[in-house]
């Protein structure tokens, strides 16, 4: 028929799935997070004996209570390398749950427990609690927005 024009099939058609609100709120804190942990990565070695000097320069300085930061800013390349693939193995994830597959979810947590402890267990620093709590929370957070993912 001449200018009869079929309506398509939308009983077998698949939408595509949405993204919650939610998800992509956490989603996009976690997109700063890792591109703030790059930076910092990239930048501290190179500049730490920099901002050591600052710091001591300060009228208030004291020396036992800059003693983590210091052993941080001067951890090396080695340690800022591992923590710089672990930031981008915690992207992969986070970009992974933003297109809905739930595998990121797992690439986003072990990144995150690793990121946790390499402080503790390479440069002998304590266990950082107020860390250990926003990566649980976050775990957490994304683990209840697995059922939106495939």
């Amino acid at each position: 028929m001449e200018g009869y024009e079929q309506e398509p099939d939308t009983t077998t058609t698949q939408q595509p799935a949405k993204r919650e609100t939610f998800l992509t709120v956490l989603c996009i804190l976690t997109f700063i997070s890792c591109g703030l942990g790059i930076m910092r990565s990239l930048i501290i070695t190179p500049l730490a004996d920099f901002m050591i000097d600052i710091v001591k320069q300060s009228p208030k300085y004291d020396a036992d209570m800059y003693t983590e930061l210091f052993t941080l800013l001067k951890a090396g390349w080695g340690y800022y390398l591992v923590n710089l693939l672990l930031v981008l193995l915690e992207l992969t994830g986070a970009v992974m749950m933003w297109n809905l597959k739930k595998n990121g979810f797992h690439f986003y947590t072990i990144a995150n427990i690793l990121l946790l402890y390499i402080p503790v267990t390479w440069l002998g620093l304590e266990f950082n609690y107020f860390e250990g709590f926003l990566t649980a929370a976050f775990v957490t957070m994304y683990a209840m927005q697995m059922r939106y993912m495939r």
